[in-house]
């Protein structure tokens, strides 16, 4: 090969390294300063420190129910500054997990929780809640702007994100609440993040006493029809939907948390602040500590309440002298206590009436004056010759099959009176009152009509003959004086 062909080769060869070489050659580098932050006096932004608390008062115990039945969006290790806050306050925390339990479980509740549902709540679900609520519960729920449920086709892949506040609407709108599928955010004023937004107080309730601010970690903005707002953002923060304040921002920003028209329901845009460690900032933990207190207010119990309508844990028995202690009366009081050894109580038998305490009393219509103290606030009359007992708020009501349950708080104890037209009507409302309901009865308020067996017929006008086997035909007899009576209702 010849020097020619070889220059050649050795050109081709070095030609594209020299190329790319004087391409990409940086050129020399000569030293220079680089300017860098100052690290040593660099002060990182800190959240603000949540205000020291001291320890809790004791509150008489009471039951906190959660919702665990509708698909939550949380665990309860998240929520652990919350149940720590309630079992501080000798509260019983109980989970519902079952809808056929909820009816039962709502009886001994003095509050209902509900955090970030993903499943919606069935229209008896919410019926019972508002009946709960109607009689002195409460109920709180709490969503957040980062929690929700996907959707996704026969393929796996998710093709919609439903966030947790439309599962709520249904829950909330008879309360007059709505919360709002967006989040509230600040650009300027924030902890760290934009999402990150600081709310103070509006409410001179007893849920925002000691609170100076506090700070959600993604939260909705909530709304009240005629209920109020109980933390708001400043005029800084706005909703993500609108990218404003609220319509009526004259007085005040979006509202993150509010209560009802009576404060019994309240809701929240965000449930961050009850996890670690966000509820150790500014004041989210004077704010945990106030729910736990609103959640565990007790209630006077009603007769819908029932078995869990006595204050401690023993029920005195009282059966007044028109009855005597057959051996049938012994079994049916048996099948009540039984009833509510099941509850957690237990039953004394007393001669005498007790002074204090709960108490149990059974008698007659006959109303004789051991039972008068007791029936006397309800305005109950009976006539010892008519077939009917007053009873308000029914009127009148047939005294043959029908029993009546009337229920008085006190201070000194609650009373549950039993009443029926016989000995025999008094066991068979024993038997009623000892199922798991009270099937058969008519409660308005504290005051229960229950059907215990056949009332006889009340007639005027014609009798209708009635045959007698083996007799003949036979037409009721009257006194001298009375009507001829004619059957009501037949035909």
């Amino acid at each position: 090969m010849d020097r020619r062909i070889l220059s050649l080769v050795a050109a081709a060869v070095l030609l594209p390294v020299i190329i790319r070489f004087v391409w990409f050659f940086p050129g020399i580098a000569l030293p220079r300063t680089v300017a860098t932050p100052d690290y040593t006096n660099m002060k990182m932004p800190q959240a603000p420190i949540s205000t020291a608390l001291a320890v809790p008062t004791p509150w008489a115990s009471g039951t906190v129910l959660i919702d665990h039945d509708h698909g939550n969006r949380f665990t309860l290790s998240e929520i652990q500054p919350l149940t720590d806050a309630l079992t501080q306050r000798g509260a019983h925390i109980v989970l519902n997990s079952d809808a056929d339990e909820l009816a039962s479980q709502l009886k001994f509740a003095s509050s209902f929780v509900v955090i970030s549902p993903s499943d919606a709540f069935k229209p008896a679900e919410i019926s019972l809640l508002e009946a709960f609520v109607a009689r002195g519960g409460h109920l709180v729920v709490f969503t957040d702007a980062t929690r929700g449920s996907v959707q996704y086709d026969f393929a796996g892949n998710p093709v919609a994100s439903l966030p947790d506040v439309e599962t709520v609407l249904p829950l909330l709108e008879p309360f007059g609440i709505s919360i709002n599928a967006d989040y509230l955010y600040d650009l300027d004023n924030n902890e760290g993040n934009f999402r990150n937004v600081y709310l103070k107080p509006l409410d001179g309730s007893d849920l925002t006493a000691g609170l100076g601010m506090v700070i959600f970690y993604g939260t909705h903005s909530v709304t009240t029809d005629g209920g109020s707002a109980i933390l708001v953002g400043g005029r800084g923060t706005l909703s993500s939907s609108t990218d404003a304040l609220p319509d009526d921002a004259s007085q005040q920003g979006w509202a993150a948390a509010v209560a009802n028209k009576d404060g019994s329901v309240l809701a929240f845009g965000d449930f961050s602040f009850l996890t670690a460690p966000y509820n150790q900032v500014a004041d989210n933990q004077v704010l945990i500590a106030r729910l736990a207190e609103f959640l565990l207010k007790s209630r006077e119990p009603t007769l819908a309440d029932y078995p869990y309508l006595f204050r401690g844990p023993t029920v005195n028995l009282i059966v007044t002298s028109d009855l005597q202690m057959t051996a049938e009366m012994t079994d049916a009081i048996s099948g009540l206590q039984g009833k509510l050894v099941g509850s957690g109580m237990q039953l004394n038998t007393l001669q005498d009436a007790a002074p204090q305490g709960d108490r149990i009393v059974l008698g007659t219509y006959s109303l004789g004056a051991d039972l008068a103290d007791y029936v006397h606030p309800f305005g109950v009359q009976a006539n010892d010759f008519g077939e009917f007992v007053t009873v308000p708020p029914f009127g009148k009501l047939g005294k043959s099959g029908n029993g009546v349950m009337l229920f008085r708080t006190g201070q000194g104890g609650n009373t549950l009176v039993l009443l029926a037209a016989s000995a025999e009507d008094v066991k068979n409302l024993l038997e009623t009152v000892s199922t798991d309901a009270l099937d058969g009865c008519l409660v308005e308020g504290n005051v229960a009509a229950c059907s215990i067996g056949f009332g006889g017929s009340f007639l005027e006008g014609t009798p209708t003959p009635y045959v007698i086997p083996g007799i003949g035909t036979a037409t009721p007899f009257l006194l001298p004086g009375m009507e001829t009576p004619t059957p009501v209702g037949s035909g």
